[in-house]
């Protein structure tokens, strides 16, 4: 017999002597009998009992009446949730309690109508709303995404515009959850041209949205549409690790990705240096040669990846057997020598693109510039910026003149930078004070420091990495007054720092990492075997670099501080995952310090791993002991 028909909810019975509630066994000594507080009838009903069966329901039911906190909303809404559990299939005992919950407020009103749409009953869940609003309820963001997949669902068009209305008098329409579901909904009744104006009305918007877009065009058969806005998804919004779940999902559907669809997740694997996704598309792309033609705007894609992904030997072998190549191609391949420290190279290139006939543009001069900055090529490099006018036509932009400082400045010539700033005939932006500001952390410089890095909270007060710098520069000289001066301006212009961040790919997956940040399944295990690393390295002779630690706080605090840096975190996941002698490779989000560079460089040698690192700035091969970078970064 169906237990929806024929249970009677215990509030027909509240008038009875008798309930269901078991009383504790009798005890051998008088004891104080406790009354049931609204704290622990909100546990009986969060426990298994309580959703193992309606007659331990029946039985907190009846409690909640005898103590009188059944009129507690939080306590008549999480019963109506316990009974509107879809395993009961007793929809209507809920929606019969709910008639007897004392001037239901929104969030029992929320209960209900979710309860409603997960029992398959989205109809419903829509009378329910127009009860909350005549109720005067007044609904919450916690009503709208609900309500809005009710309305997908039951195809009804008309109240599911009206709900939309609401949500815009409202001012809900911001909010992630309810947008993507108002994307979503629009996608469910075959209106994309809706769900595209709702996506483009918000500039805030988040992952779940984009993928609600992308959705909603499959829906409607519109897939060259869900391609573009894919292509817009990593680009647009950042979104790397969604757009390539995304893309995973479009391969587990057989949807055939085309060439533009196929470029923007080799924009993704670069960012996320994600090589074994971008080894697959290119796989992909050598199958389907018959119907995906590598031209140059894939071809300089897939180099980019590999370039990006610490892979410059695949990058250089895609580079020679493309046969179509523009300028761009030759720009990205130069880029990707000079990230990998390899000046001569770039700049080698540099003038073989002139002898097959391709002209330099105002990029390949950054390119080929930020190379020497690199390497410390400052006489290269100023011949090359004269060149740009005096040979190539090409009249410097504030970029070129970025890079010919961050030269100047790395190599320790930070006069003549300066002088250069001073002379520039265009107006210097905050990029390229922010070269010298580093270049003064580097070699030292406070006073010119704290010069630059003044001017720069004012010009940019809400870029935190400037403040970081500026502390840096005071740590470093031992200024712990001006440190904790910088720090509380930050507090009160309420500027958040970036955490650092580094990802490792493995399988196919990448995995994520944050200093301080214990979520990831295996993190028990990846403290173990750092902790055991550190030892070993201190074995070794490495004593932690503690000048860029910003507070001034005791040596041992500093040291830990240091020891959970997110590279050293994966490179530890890295050790646990892979085989004795396997390459690891990490992207990291912010430049790597001055403590993880020499640490790294000793684990290359103690582990006889390779390790290829990329930072924000470069990359880092460290192998042997040693850096490709030659301590110069």
């Amino acid at each position: 017999m169906n237990a929806a028909t024929t249970y009677s909810p215990p509030y027909h019975r509240r008038h009875h002597q008798h309930h269901h509630f078991q009383l504790p066994p009798p005890q051998s000594q008088p004891s104080i009998v406790s009354i049931p507080t609204q704290k622990s009838i909100l546990d009986l009903l969060n426990s298994k009992p309580a959703t193992s069966s309606l007659q331990s329901l029946a039985q907190i039911h009846a409690l909640a009446l005898k103590t009188g906190h059944f009129h507690d909303h939080f306590v008549s809404g999480t019963l109506l949730k316990c009974y509107a559990n879809p395993r009961f299939h007793n929809l209507d005992s809920a929606i019969q309690l709910f008639r007897n919950v004392p001037s239901p407020n929104v969030f029992v009103h929320n209960v209900l109508i979710k309860a409603c749409l997960d029992n398959g009953e989205p109809l419903q869940a829509v009378w329910l709303y127009y009860e909350l609003m005549m109720n005067d309820a007044k609904p919450n963001k916690f009503t709208y995404p609900t309500l809005l997949k009710a309305c997908g669902d039951g195809g009804i068009v008309a109240e599911g515009k009206q709900v939309h209305c609401h949500v815009v008098k409202l001012g809900f329409a911001g909010d992630g959850h309810v947008k993507s579901a108002g994307i979503r909904m629009y996608g469910y009744f075959g209106m994309a041209a809706d769900a595209r104006k709702m996506l483009d009305d918000e500039d805030d918007d988040d992952a779940v949205c984009w993928n609600a877009m992308i959705d909603g065009y499959f829906r409607c058969g519109d897939v060259g549409s869900a391609e573009e806005v894919f292509d817009e998804m990593g680009e647009r919004s950042g979104f790397y690790k969604e757009a390539l779940e995304v893309f995973n999902t479009m391969q587990s559907e057989r949807i055939r990705p085309g060439k533009f669809v196929l470029t923007s997740v080799l924009a993704a694997c670069a960012h996320l240096g994600a090589l074994d996704h971008g080894r697959w598309v290119h796989a992909y792309v050598r199958r389907k040669k018959k119907s995906i033609v590598m031209d140059a705007v894939l071809g300089t894609a897939l180099l980019d990846m590999y370039a990006k992904c610490g892979r410059l030997d695949m990058a250089w072998e895609v580079f020679e057997s493309m046969k179509e190549k523009e300028v761009f191609s030759w720009n990205a391949m130069i880029k990707g020598l000079a990230m990998h420290g390899r000046a001569d190279d770039a700049v080698e290139l540099f003038f073989e693109m002139q002898r097959r006939k391709f002209r330099p543009n105002g990029i390949t001069f950054i390119g080929v510039l930020n190379a020497c900055a690199h390497s410390g090529a400052v006489e290269q490099a100023l011949k090359l910026f004269d060149s740009m006018e005096n040979v190539y036509n090409i009249e410097p932009e504030v970029e070129h003149y970025g890079c010919l400082v961050d030269c100047l400045g790395r190599s320790g010539r930070l006069e003549e930078a300066e002088e250069l700033v001073n002379s520039m005939p265009i107006e210097p932006n905050p990029a390229v004070y922010g070269s010298l500001l580093g270049a003064c952390r580097i070699h030292g410089n406070a006073e010119l420091g704290e010069r630059i890095g003044r001017l720069l909270l004012e010009l940019e007060p809400n870029n935190s990495g400037r403040y970081a710098l500026l502390s840096n520069i005071y740590a470093k000289a031992e200024r712990w007054d001006d440190v904790a001066e910088v720090r509380k301006l930050m507090k009160e212009r309420g500027v958040k720092t970036n955490p650092g961040s580094s990802m490792i790919e493995l399988g196919g997956c990448v995995h994520e990492f944050k200093m301080g940040e214990g979520c990831h399944p295996k993190m028990k295990e990846i403290y173990s075997t750092l902790k055991v690393m550190i030892e070993r390295l201190e074995m070794e002779g490495y004593v932690p670099n503690t000048s860029q630690v910003l507070f001034n706080i005791e040596e041992e605090e500093k040291e830990t501080a240091l020891q959970y840096h997110s590279e050293k975190l994966a490179i530890a996941f890295g050790f646990i995952s892979t085989k004795p002698g396997e390459t690891i490779r990490v992207v990291k989000n912010l430049r790597v310090c001055d403590d993880c560079h020499s640490a790294i460089k000793l684990i290359s040698r103690v582990y006889g791993r390779e390790i290829v690192l990329r930072d924000r700035v470069r990359y880092h091969h460290f192998r042997d002991g040693t850096c490709s970078c030659k301590d110069f970064w």
